[in-house]
């Protein structure tokens, strides 16, 4: 099984993941973590990224996830094809991007399932890494919304909430309504 968290910066996307696999793992289940690669490009990101990060992200976001998977475990991705997609639309400015657009696409299908963080009326905190600004984050929430309704991809919006224990119990619902086989014990389901 494969899951993508997708959504702008800075929306909890990295705080959800690892709280979703501290709690499969509790339980037993194998589950591997891809990380937001744009932490690890070498080339600048946020505003001021060229095309050649974008490019970067989206292809180290692949040959991470094929690298990773196994068949046994639980492969969370902490960004998708797409949502990296539209931070590339972004700077692409007039170069012919169609190529990315369409392997982001195809490989949507990839996934399980996704969840879509929601941008909430918050200011992010800064980590040192992403952007803060609130136009940045906006731009690339309807970036990524509107790739989402272009290619019809369905995807579960988390709950408008910042209580990540709401979205880690959402999203563990949503893998036993999916995959039978990934049963969750009685204790998990009934917890408090």
């Amino acid at each position: 099984m494969k899951i993508a968290l997708i959504g702008t910066h800075s929306t909890g996307k990295t705080t959800i993941i690892k709280n979703l696999a501290q709690e499969l793992n509790a339980i037993g289940k194998k589950t591997l973590l891809v990380p937001e690669l744009a932490r690890f490009c070498p080339m600048p990101i946020n505003e001021e990224a060229p095309l050649e990060a974008q490019i970067w992200i989206q292809e180290n976001q692949r040959q991470k996830e094929d690298e990773l998977y196994e068949a046994d475990s639980i492969l969370l991705c902490d960004r998708s094809t797409l949502d990296n997609f539209a931070y590339m639309q972004r700077v692409a400015n007039n170069a012919d991007i169609h190529q990315f657009e369409n392997l982001a696409v195809s490989h949507m299908n990839s996934y399980t399932l996704v969840f879509k963080t929601q941008k909430l009326d918050l200011a992010a905190k800064a980590d040192g890494v992403r952007s803060v600004d609130e136009s940045f984050r906006d731009e690339i929430d309807l970036k990524i919304s509107n790739l989402l309704n272009k290619h019809r991809i369905y995807y579960y919006p988390l709950p408008p909430t910042i209580d990540y224990k709401v979205h880690v119990d959402f999203i563990l619902k949503k893998i036993e309504q999916t995959a039978p086989q990934c049963v969750l014990p009685i204790k998990l389901q009934n917890r408090p």
